[in-house]
């Protein structure tokens, strides 16, 4: 049985800008006090150029101490740290500034320690009483993460993992875990990362981590200990999302409130939680399965081998489950999660520009390729382009076409359902669809669509 210790708030990162409600004495308090800031910062920099070892100097804001350090970061003037966070400041021409004035990045443990909420009440209100009067905030960065039990991970479960990302890697023991390398050994296997920076799942070995570096224990402490599901005398496994800005942007919650905002942010991270685990699927395949996408091949009952194509593989993984403990993780902390959407722009109707364009460019290129544009070379332009798609991707032009345009159809839908916008007689364009291709008899075409695009199309014009 998989056991679920912790979730948590794992990583969080906050930009602060300047509000239109900070006056000017404000901006001015803020001056000064980076001010005094790059004076400490300077005083670093000699005393390390003396003593070498020296990389701070001590500084109390209120009741908090802070090292002011000799070096900052890229975009900022000066960074101030302590076991809790690490702040970096920037000092701005004007008032309204466009850019972030202020980086704050939470600690692990103070988040593990506070809980995120709490860490979050004790920063905002040290940066208001002390540093900026008024100000707006953006997450730029947010981790959350699930330690569970009962369930270990091994390097088939790689290729079981269904998403969109493009980048996939395993990681093996010894390597900082931070990196990976394309393949661990069968002994070393410590996780895998599937996705790119701004929007990733990491699952890894928390328990070889810990003892690899004693600095990350802490989890154990504050996270494990005392949870009346934890066994100490087995591996615990941390299932990660990281999640920056860039994508966080481009998301919508089911009020149509954009994730852009920091509190819609907060208020939505089961959603963020349960979407991720929609995004990244881990699939109950059976090892024969995985073994055949992995080779790309399957041996026939002959003892002949047949080679998968995308479309194959792809039927794999839509024939299979999702692994029954994946779909309970989606609930975070019992929090029950709604849905949380991809923002696209607004679906347009056609128009006979479109297709006039499309004319011409067909025809250019017809006549650059085969040296003809007569009819009988428009039939062998598309059998052969026909017969490209079905070789590289497993399906005819005509199919791809339908499935696009049943995409179009259902955020047409969506958009119509929340009062965004209407794109009128789009059902006729429907059934046009389903009479001209779906039936069509012209031996021209000669397509046979598969089984579940037939269904797909007579459910939505029934």
């Amino acid at each position: 049985m998989v056991e679920t210790i912790s979730q948590h708030v794992d990583t969080l990162k906050f930009h602060y800008y300047t509000s239109h409600d900070l006056s000017d004495d404000g901006f001015h308090n803020y001056i000064k006090f980076v001010d005094k800031m790059l004076s400490l910062k300077k005083e670093a920099q000699t005393a390390r150029n003396d003593y070498e070892d020296t990389k701070g100097i001590n500084a109390d804001i209120g009741i908090h101490k802070f090292n002011v350090m000799s070096s900052s970061i890229s975009g900022f003037s000066v960074v101030i740290l302590n076991n809790d966070v690490s702040i970096a400041f920037k000092k701005p021409k004007s008032i309204i500034s466009a850019s972030p004035i202020i980086k704050v990045e939470f600690r692990a443990e103070f988040l593990a320690r506070k809980g995120y909420k709490k860490a979050i009440e004790i920063i905002n209100s040290f940066i208001g009483s002390h540093i900026l009067e008024s100000y707006k905030i953006k997450i730029s960065e947010i981790h959350l993460a699930s330690d569970i039990q009962g369930y270990n991970f091994s390097h088939l479960d790689f290729f079981r993992i269904k998403s969109r990302a493009r980048i996939a890697q395993t990681h093996e023991e010894d390597v900082d875990f931070s990196k990976a390398c394309a393949y661990g050994s069968l002994t070393s296997f410590t996780g895998f990362t599937f996705g790119g920076g701004n929007y990733h799942l990491r699952v890894y070995n928390k328990t070889v981590e810990i003892k690899k570096k004693k600095e990350k224990g802490f989890a154990k402490v504050l996270l494990w200990d005392g949870k009346s599901n934890y066994d100490e005398n087995k591996t615990v496994w941390r299932i990660e999302i990281q999640i920056r800005r860039e994508k966080l942007k481009s998301m919508i919650d089911s009020n149509l409130h954009s994730l852009d905002d920091y509190q819609t942010i907060l208020n939505n991270i089961p959603s963020l939680w349960a979407k991720a685990l929609t995004d990244f699927r881990f699939m109950d395949l059976d090892d024969m399965a995985v073994f055949d996408v992995l080779r790309g091949k399957r041996t026939l009952k002959n003892g002949t081998d047949k080679f998968l194509t995308k479309n194959a593989v792809n039927k794999i993984f839509q024939r299979a489950e999702i692994f029954k403990f994946w779909l309970d993780l989606k609930v975070w902390n019992s929090h029950m999660y709604k849905d949380i959407y991809t923002a696209f722009q607004m679906p347009k109707g056609g128009s006979i520009d479109y297709v006039s364009n499309s004319i011409k460019s067909l025809f250019s290129t017809m006549a650059k390729h085969y040296g003809s544009i007569s009819k009988d070379t428009f039939i062998k332009a598309f059998e052969d382009s026909n017969r490209k798609n079905v070789d590289d991707k497993g399906f005819s032009i005509i199919e791809g076409s339908i499935v696009k345009c049943l995409d179009w159809f259902e955020k047409i839908e969506y958009c119509e359902s929340h009062g965004i916008c209407n794109v009128p007689d789009y059902k006729v364009l429907e059934h046009d669809i389903y009479n001209t291709l779906l039936d069509v008899s012209d031996s021209f075409y000669r397509i046979e669509l598969s089984k579940d695009l037939e269904d797909k199309l007579l459910e939505r014009v029934s």
